[in-house]
């Protein structure tokens, strides 16, 4: 890339985040916007202007640069840190209480709505001659990415069920890796690395396996150097700090280099850091590192959206070639592959549940929350370059979901969710947590649960995490 380009581009994306901040805190304290504009719609529509505003200045080398380099500025630079946080920041008692329902989500559900997707769009891709099914099986990866940004902040304002808040959350933390995990095997398969449904499969749990175990590793190595390390002081926090911070880059780029998921890796080393390594920082260490991922994200995520709106008017799209009855199709099909996914996961899990069950409002506002953003939006990216003309189109098929999640969804989220009835109806918190303990007591599943629970007690914190930071869950859930 030209230096000068490169300039150019930095300083544009930093005028439009300065803008975007002007903007929404003006929206955010007007009483009309308010009810019609979330954070995500302003960013977009501020995206949008600044596609159009390059366009009427003939700026192509720059969009070209920005769809050319997004993809991989996305996942190598933007997605780690907004991952990681996401991880240290959930609610971790009851991450962990519900872990086994966020993983039948964010895996099981998502290879559900990925074949949903895959062979609906085949079947009409059969008819109109678009797609191949390796094509098809691509953005039936991409787009079962779902992205929880403006869900769960209006979540926050609803005071919504503290269940299905952390089901979302968690599946939103998996649900990226396990997707452009699935993605990559496609482009195996394109490029004729990987031949054969079994083969597929092998290189699937392969690569799954191995990224989680170097995550796990790496988060647990992490832990225990916080353990053994000397009492910080004012003048030596920053140490500890620094060490939380690189970590999860660390392992992203180890798995990365020896050929696994850097993206799987990092969400699980967050997932381990946040219950082993987090304890053993100072108070101070523990907020600094905190206030430094948030303002981290809450940047990446504003510049992910300025880039999703630029090239929604400012690429080179191929309308033309997807046609009308295939942006129907698709629409139709994207939803009804989240609906399958959500009503069967919340069959099975409900059959081994004695109570918190997954209600039927529940399941309905998870099925309206899988809101598609970066995630797609970068692997789309990254498809147009791989696929060629099928990549083009997927571009655009997956422009048009986003567009609609964005200002049709994103416009009618909070009533939608009001309709739910998702309200936190708890009496105590306590009671629900120990009312999902006495669940996890019954059944078989259940007790192989509560062994890993005691086998955590009893070896895993008692060799990463300081005695002095233990404390008991209820506890900490109250304080």
């Amino acid at each position: 890339m030209d230096v000068q380009i490169l300039c150019n581009a930095i300083l544009f994306m930093l005028t439009l985040l300065v803008i975007n901040e002007i903007l929404t805190n003006y929206s955010m304290n007007n009483q009309y916007l308010k009810k019609y504009l979330n954070n995500t719609i302003i960013t977009a529509m501020i995206g949008i202007a600044a596609g159009l505003f390059l366009l009427s200045l003939d700026k192509s080398s720059l969009l070209q640069e920005y769809k050319q380099g997004f993809s991989q500025f996305f996942l190598i630079v933007l997605l780690p840190p907004i991952l990681f946080e996401s991880a240290i920041n959930m609610e971790k008692a009851l991450f962990f209480q519900n872990f086994g329902s966020i993983v039948m989500y964010a895996v099981i559900g998502t290879i559900i709505a990925v074949f949903v997707t895959t062979f609906s769009l085949y079947i009409v891709g059969l008819l109109i001659n678009k797609l191949s099914l390796t094509g098809c099986y691509a953005f039936g990866s991409l787009i079962s990415s779902t992205d929880p940004v403006a869900v769960l902040s209006i979540f926050k304002k609803l005071n919504a069920d503290k269940q299905i808040h952390i089901l979302i959350y968690g599946e939103s933390i998996i649900n990226d890796a396990i997707s452009l995990l699935l993605y990559e095997i496609s482009e195996r398969i394109w490029n004729q690395e990987v031949v054969g449904f079994e083969d597929a499969i092998e290189q699937f749990l392969l690569i799954f396996f191995v990224s989680i175990a170097i995550g796990v590793i790496i988060g647990a190595l992490c832990a225990y150097i916080l353990k053994v390390k000397e009492e910080v002081s004012y003048e030596t926090e920053h140490i500890e700090v620094s060490v939380t911070v690189i970590i999860p880059w660390v392992c992203y780029l180890i798995s990365e280099a020896v050929g696994f998921s850097g993206i799987v890796s990092i969400v699980f080393c967050g997932i381990v850091m946040a219950k082993y390594a987090l304890p053993n920082l100072s108070e101070s260490g523990n907020q600094l590192l905190n206030k430094f991922y948030h303002i981290l994200s809450y940047n990446f995520e504003n510049l992910v959206f300025l880039f999703i709106g630029i090239g929604m008017v400012g690429y080179d799209l191929a309308w033309n070639e997807m046609g009308i009855i295939l942006a129907i199709s698709i629409i139709f099909i994207v939803i009804l592959a989240r609906f399958i996914n959500i009503k069967i996961n919340s069959f099975i899990l409900n059959r081994y549940r004695h109570a918190n069950f997954i209600k039927s409002n529940h399941q309905k506002a998870m099925w309206f929350c899988g809101l598609r953003g970066a995630m797609a939006y970068a692997l789309a990216l990254d498809a147009a370059d791989t696929f060629k003309g099928e990549g083009e189109i997927m571009l655009t098929m997956t422009i048009v979901i986003i567009a609609l999640n964005i200002f049709v969804q994103g416009s009618t989220l909070q009533y939608v969710l009001q309709s739910c009835d998702i309200q936190d109806k708890s009496k105590d918190n306590q009671c629900e947590i120990a009312n999902l303990t006495i669940v996890h007591q019954k059944g078989w599943a259940h007790q192989m649960k509560d062994c890993l629970e005691k086998c955590d007690e009893k070896v895993f914190q008692e060799f990463l995490v300081k005695k002095r930071e233990l404390i008991p869950v209820i506890q900490a859930e109250s304080q």
